[in-house]
Formats: structure tokens, sequence, C-alpha cells
């Protein structure tokens, strides 16, 4: 049988409740001060922040979430999110969280809303989605982030507006001047060539040295004439509007092969009977004469591999050298950097066009450039 305690023995018992009654209520508050500094935190954010349980109904919203949507938190509490601000009775197409509970990691998505509840007009959010897990790795339940980029958003578009309208005032330019030179210059230089080589048809008697200068004058203007015409092709090739673009890109192969005795081979496939829009006829054009000018200046290779080819809904553009290789990152890191132009002016162009460019390159292998441009005929065609 056990000694029935004494009084210091209760004393001491008290005491000892005492003080774990104390480090309770301590830690307690401590808890209680640790939450309200984190829902502080979380309120403060601009961010729509959320937590819902794995069904996607909202448990807790913060400050932002609840201000900007003109709702209470009780509001909130228990209703599926996509009910709550989109009026929808099933998730968005392209919910990160439903891409967290499927793969259970963090997902995010850019999200568009022509309507959300609170909120005018059409809207465009960077969503991301938290999944939270128990200790046997079971997701319970997820934070959602939502961000609105809506001026960001409309300020990108603004700026690709812009550009393409430059781009669309420099190729007219470009159209422009080359005709001038091409017209004008061109014509008038070889009426001075002309003049040169007839000036002394009625003056049998001219010394032989004249004659020679006069020759050698209109040699210099033969060769001005050339130059002109140079550069009036590259402003604008004459036969893109001709000749139409595959017989464009034909002539450009054979030109660079013949300059830099680099052997081209150039097959298109599904363009005879495409109608294809000026704009994207130029800016095809444009890119592989880019990408040729590259392979020139520094892949060190022998031969280029270039496909013209239709694919609805796209035209597909690809060049494979056989040259050096180069880090694709890097070199267009290096080219962003230094405002230069090469694979970035590339990448702004099919941009504009809402293509895509992807671009790999391995060391001493070669280098393949794939352009897709969404397919645009021109009108009435």
């Amino acid at each position: 049988m056990a000694p029935k305690p004494t009084y210091e023995d209760l004393k001491e018992r008290v005491r000892d409740l005492e003080k774990e009654a104390l480090r309770r209520k301590e830690a307690e508050e401590a808890l209680r001060a640790s939450e309200a500094q984190k829902r502080a935190i979380l309120d403060a954010s601009l961010d729509r922040i959320r937590y819902v349980d794995k069904d996607m109904r909202i448990i807790w919203g913060n400050k932002t979430t609840v201000l900007f949507h003109g709702m209470s938190p009780e509001d909130l509490v228990g209703k599926f999110c996509y009910e709550v601000f989109l009026g929808r009775d099933a998730p968005c197409e392209g919910c990160a969280t439903v891409k967290a509970r499927e793969s259970g990691k963090t997902e995010s998505a850019l999200m568009y809303h022509p309507i959300i509840k609170g909120m005018p007009g059409e809207t465009y959010w960077e969503t991301y989605c938290v999944p939270l897990k128990n200790e046997a790795g079971e997701v319970e339940g997820f934070i959602q982030i939502g961000r609105d980029i809506t001026r960001r958003k409309l300020a990108e578009e603004r700026v690709h507006t812009l550009s393409q309208q430059l781009l669309k005032a420099q190729e007219r330019e470009r159209q422009s001047i080359s005709r001038y030179l091409h017209d004008h210059v061109g014509q008038e230089l070889s009426l001075i060539k002309i003049g040169c080589e007839t000036l002394l048809e009625d003056f049998p008697d001219t010394s032989p040295e004249i004659r020679e200068r006069l020759a050698g004058l209109a040699k210099i203007v033969q060769g001005t004439i050339g130059e002109v015409r140079g550069l009036a092709y590259d402003l604008r090739p004459p036969g893109l509007d001709q000749l139409g673009l595959v017989e464009s890109v034909f002539q450009l192969c054979r030109e660079f092969s013949a300059t830099t005795g680099l052997k081209v081979d150039f097959q298109a496939a599904g363009m005879d009977d495409l109608a294809v829009h000026p704009e994207i006829e130029i800016n095809l054009y444009r890119l592989l004469q880019e990408a040729l000018n590259n392979i020139q200046k520094h892949a060190e290779a022998r031969r280029v591999v270039i496909r013209l080819v239709a694919s609805y809904p796209n035209i597909i553009l690809r060049i494979e050298d056989d040259g050096k290789g180069f880090d694709v990152e890097g070199r267009l890191l290096q080219a962003s950097n230094e405002k230069r132009m090469g694979l970035g002016s590339m990448e702004e162009r099919v941009s504009l066009l809402n293509g895509t460019l992807r671009i790999r390159s391995r060391l001493m292998v070669g280098t393949n450039i794939h352009i897709e441009i969404p397919f645009k005929e021109t009108a009435g065609a």
C-alpha cells in the first residue's frame, strides 16, 4: 500500500500544477500572438489568398479577398471558390488547384476572366496553388494565391500592338526607299553610265587617255548601280510581290549559297495554293535572312537545311545547320544585355506574329531553329 502523501508533498504537487498551467497559458498566448501575426501578414498582402479544403470549399480568405469582392468572411466559408467568385458550377479550365490536386505539387496558371464578382470588366490573373499534406502525405487542403495582373497584361498588349504597328511602318518605309532606289537612283545612274560610254562618239579625235578615264568612270558607275540594286533588294526583295514567298526564299538560298559557298537544301510543302498574308510573307523572309546571317557569321557550318511547310493552322519554318553550335540561353541573355539584334530580334518578330520560336543547339553538332506562325490568308483569298 502506497504511503499517504504528506502536507509538503501536496504543496509540491500544487506548485508543479501551477507551473504547468502557467507554461500552457504562455504557450497559448504565444500561439495566439503568432496566429495574429501571421493573419496580419496575410491580410496585408495585395494578393488574394485563400485556404480551401480538398474539394475546393473555402475555409478562410484574407482581407484582400474579402474587401475586393465585397463579401463578408462568413459569405466565403463553406462555398466553392469558383461558385462564389465566378458564378460557375465547375472549376475553370486550366485551374491551378485542379492541377495541384492531380499532381500533388505546387501548380500555377495564367487565367483570364471576362466577369468576376466585385470587379469591373475583364481581368487577368496569375494564380498559384500549394497543396497541404498531413503526416501520411495525403492532401487535406490547398492554399490558393491569386494576383491581379490586368494592368500589366493590358500594358503588354498595348506594347505588342505598338510594336506591330512599328514593324509594319518599318516595312512600308523600306519598301518606299527600295522602290525609290530602284526606279529613280538606279535609272539615273544608268543614264550617267550610258552618257559616259557615248559621250565621245561625236569626238573621234579624243585622246586615248581621256577615253580610258571615261571608261573607268563608266565602270565605277556600273559598280555603284550594282550596289544600289543590292541595297534595294535587301530593303524589299522585289520577287516577294511578283513571285511569292517560296520563289523568293529559293532565290535567297541560291544567292546565299553562291556568296558563302555553303550547301543549302531548301524544300517547301503545302505552300502552292496558299494566299499568304503579305505581313506573314515579309516576316518569314526576314526571319530566314537573320538566321542565314547568323549562320554565316558564327556557325562555321558546311550545310544548311531549310524547310517551309504549311501545316494548318500554322506555317512552319525550320532551319538546321551542322555548325559548331552554341549555348542558347547564354546567347539570348547576352544579346538582351548588350541590346544586340540576331536571336533577340527573331524572338521579337515571332512574338509580334503570335508565333512560337524554339531553338535547340549542341556544341560541335549544330543548331535547329523551329518557327511556327499562325496562318492568315489575304482578304478575299
